[in-house]
């Protein structure tokens, strides 16, 4: 997807042109760029047409927080990125080279928009390859929305807060829907986990995607093995309290007959005599 903000329905330049400008007291001018605040990204994405308002907030991580949303009556996610709360010290010291420019830029605000639109692209072409993930909706700035997953205004319980009635049954389905997201959609999660999959209405969900990996010929495939295995080995660690002992390397095996890019069909052959994953 292109980095112009595709869903803006202003005209007078992009969202991140025009938050920068209201930062920075005009066209001219040094940005001040502090912590947001709920009413200021209530009123942002009002403006922005994500939302036709904001609630409350779900939760915060580290570098976005979620908040329950309404579009006409319907309940939504609105993920706002914050990344100006993390330690990206390169960015606010060095500058940043965002992936559309080979230009160096001190302005934060473009990596945070990068940031949103990586993941807003992960959650598009997923959900085109059938993954059961929230539906993506709309992305300006550094604002996106998808489904919310829950019944009215609750949210549906991570995978680590429930009692299952057959774990083997959705483990298996854990693992289909990550096959499908990693040979379909040519993704590898990253940090998929008990705590990044919801429970609702007897199937699981698959959520979190911003630290997802695209794999591809210009892939590091080491690195993908290496995150594939934490990935299995992570859900494996969780369907253990169930009594269940499951072959990670089997699974690991399945996905990489599964796909790997045709130019790397024997990245293992070339591989530094005594490298280890770990």
């Amino acid at each position: 997807m292109s980095r112009v903000d595709k869903f803006n329905p202003l005209a007078k330049g992009s969202a991140i042109d025009q938050k920068r400008d209201a930062l920075r007291g005009g066209t001219r001018g040094k940005a001040e760029i502090g912590e947001p605040k709920f009413q200021e990204i209530r009123e942002e994405a009002i403006k922005y047409g994500l939302a036709t308002d904001v609630l409350y907030p779900i939760s915060a991580g580290k570098e976005a927080s979620i908040f329950l949303a309404l579009w006409k009556n319907h309940p939504i996610i609105l993920k706002a990125y914050r990344v100006w709360a993390t330690p990206h010290k390169l960015s606010m010291t060095k500058g940043h080279i965002r992936e559309s420019s080979g230009k160096k830029t001190r302005w934060i605000l473009g990596l945070i928009e990068d940031v949103a639109v990586a993941e807003f692209d992960v959650l598009q072409n997923c959900f085109n390859a059938g993954v059961r993930i929230p539906t993506p909706i709309s992305r300006v700035a550094n604002y996106l929305t998808m489904r919310f997953i829950g019944d009215g205004e609750n949210p549906a319980p991570q995978l680590r807060e429930v009692e299952l009635e057959d774990p083997v049954a959705v483990m298996n389905e854990i693992f289909d829907q990550y096959l499908i997201m990693y040979r379909d959609a040519h993704y590898v999660h990253g940090d998929l986990s008990a705590y990044n999959i919801l429970w609702w209405r007897d199937t699981t969900w698959i959520i979190d995607v911003p630290q997802s990996e695209a794999v591809n010929k210009w892939s590091d495939m080491n690195k993908v093995e290496l995150m594939l295995r934490r990935d299995i080995e992570n859900v494996l660690r969780y369907f253990n309290s169930y009594g269940i002992q499951g072959d990670a390397e089997h699974i690991l095996s399945v996905f990489l007959d599964a796909y790997i890019p045709d130019n790397h069909r024997n990245y293992r052959e070339l591989r530094r005599e005594g490298f280890e994953l770990v």
